[in-house]
């Protein structure tokens, strides 16, 4: 029970909406609340306080009023913190500070103490106001980071169900790095496990040993040329042992010097167009015969 509930109070302190809850952007209603909400934590600890030196005096009146400016300033920001000093300043006098209940600081020694709590306290504001916008941005990089996320989830779902309507997949090839990338769409059209690392000798031995030579060359005056749009159709053997035609569409780039950069494209399955058409021209020409 104790691991459950430790769970959900981190989760709690995850969630951004929590910290947006105790962190309000700026409008009226808004500012009423972080205002009066300084207003109101000061009192709250001048109480407590008061409360305190009833049973323990030990002549350090401001020692805990740090507290309220502290939180009022992370919540609120600067303002509400500065309230909080002016508050905490004014009812000290009356409620903390001997003689009790009488207003204007009695000595010098008070009137010292006061203003090193109001420097200290304008100090603490500002680290809070600090602190609060350094918060305000990591929760924003955070949301912006999440929407990206799912974002980049829902584009690969897309793109996964696309793959499946067109029986084809993605590729990406990076010439400098000589690295590839294959979807699982790709990997399906091989025949590969969906954990196959992706290689330029793997994509290359799976092309039919009759078309082999033919595309390579293809391929090596393509980027000699420094042609852009590649577009070609052939047979491959899929690691199950089976052949299927495809259709290799695809987009290279190149930097300055004409060398090649990169080649991204997508490889359709066409093979069961191509025994259609097969099965076609047979059954036209056992007509033609007859």
């Amino acid at each position: 029970m104790f691991d459950s509930s430790t769970g959900r109070l981190v989760q709690m302190f995850q969630d951004p909406s929590f910290w947006r809850f105790g962190l309000p952007l700026q409008s009226r209603q808004q500012v009423v609340w972080r205002y009066g909400g300084a207003v109101f934590i000061s009192l709250a600890f001048i109480g407590l306080r008061w409360l305190m030196g009833r049973v323990i005096d030990d002549g350090v009146p401001f020692a805990i009023l740090f507290i309220p400016i502290a939180v009022s300033a992370f919540y609120g920001g600067f303002g509400p913190g500065l309230v909080s000093v002016l508050t905490t300043i004014a009812f000290a006098d009356y409620f903390l500070i001997p003689p009790l209940y009488t207003l204007g600081l009695p000595d010098t020694r008070a009137v010292i103490a006061t203003l090193l709590f109001s420097i200290s306290g304008l100090i603490v504001s500002a680290l809070g106001e600090v602190s609060r916008n350094a918060v305000l941005q990591t929760l924003a990089e955070a949301e912006v980071s999440k929407l990206a996320q799912r974002q980049f989830v829902a584009n690969e779902e897309r793109l996964h169900i696309a793959e499946q309507v067109i029986s084809g997949g993605v590729w990406d090839w990076d010439f400098v790095t000589d690295t590839v990338y294959w979807t699982t769409g790709y990997r399906r059209l091989l025949d590969y496990p969906l954990d196959e690392t992706p290689s330029r000798e793997k994509w290359e031995a799976s092309i039919h040993p009759d078309d082999r030579e033919h595309i390579l060359r293809q391929l090596d005056e393509f980027l000699c040329q420094r042609l852009h749009n590649w577009s070609l159709g052939y047979r491959i053997r899929t690691a199950s042992g089976r052949t299927r035609f495809i259709s290799s569409h695809g987009q290279a780039f190149y930097d300055a010097g004409g060398k090649p950069l990169r080649m991204v494209g997508i490889d359709l399955d066409i093979s069961a167009r191509r025994f259609a058409d097969a099965s076609l021209r047979d059954a036209e020409l056992r007509t033609r015969v007859g």
